[in-house]
């Protein structure tokens, strides 16, 4: 078949809790692997920086209908970044970061055990969220209004079902920019705006 597998291999850098997996495009002898990735979750999401790695013919291609349809990141901005992985800083960043988000993962799945035991499954990878299974009468909807009157942020799930209907009762607990201090008192606080849902009776 004549096909390239494009491998987006999102959130590597926090596989924290096993060893990474191998990308797919350093298993890839033929060229048929072009790998993608991006900046904006170690460095800042400002920053409007990626990469691609594929055959040279294909970067060619790329680069000039690039130019075609988005204008390029400022100069000092890529030189920037540029002389940052060279220098070998971006590694410790990410050594870092790993460290900072598995002690929050950890307080996460404490505080989710503590206070919302059975909603949820810890993921095996890492990452800076925590997908969420509430009990079946819950509306993450309606909790994602009455958790941000408390200043609590949460994504409601429905949006990434594909299946109709939609379970209304799952949603996405992010932790990459909450001090450790708040994850506690913000998971009972969640756990209270939750019960108030809860059913007569149930």
């Amino acid at each position: 078949h004549d096909f390239v597998v494009i491998e987006d291999d999102y959130e590597f850098e926090t596989n924290y809790v096993n060893e990474p997996c191998p990308a797919l495009k350093s298993l890839d002898d033929a060229g048929r692997v072009i790998y993608v990735g991006s900046f904006s979750k170690t460095l800042f999401p400002g920053l409007r920086l990626g990469f691609m790695t594929g055959p040279a013919r294909l970067i060619r291609e790329a680069r000039a209908l690039r130019r075609l349809m988005v204008r390029h990141a400022p100069n000092n901005n890529q030189r920037t970044a540029a002389l940052f992985l060279s220098l070998g800083h971006h590694d410790t960043l990410i050594r870092r970061l790993q460290r900072a988000y598995r002690k929050r993962w950890e307080l996460m799945g404490q505080a989710l055990d503590k206070y919302l035991p059975g909603c949820t499954d810890m993921p095996g990878f890492g990452g800076t969220s925590l997908w969420i299974r509430g009990p079946d009468w819950l509306d993450s909807e309606q909790l994602e209004r009455d958790a941000l009157a408390q200043g609590i942020i949460i994504e409601p799930g429905r949006i990434y079902f594909g299946r109709r209907p939609r379970p209304k009762n799952f949603f996405r607990l992010g932790f990459s920019s909450i001090s450790d201090d708040l994850i506690e008192p913000g998971i009972r606080l969640l756990a209270e705006v939750m019960e108030r849902q809860r059913p007569t009776g149930r």
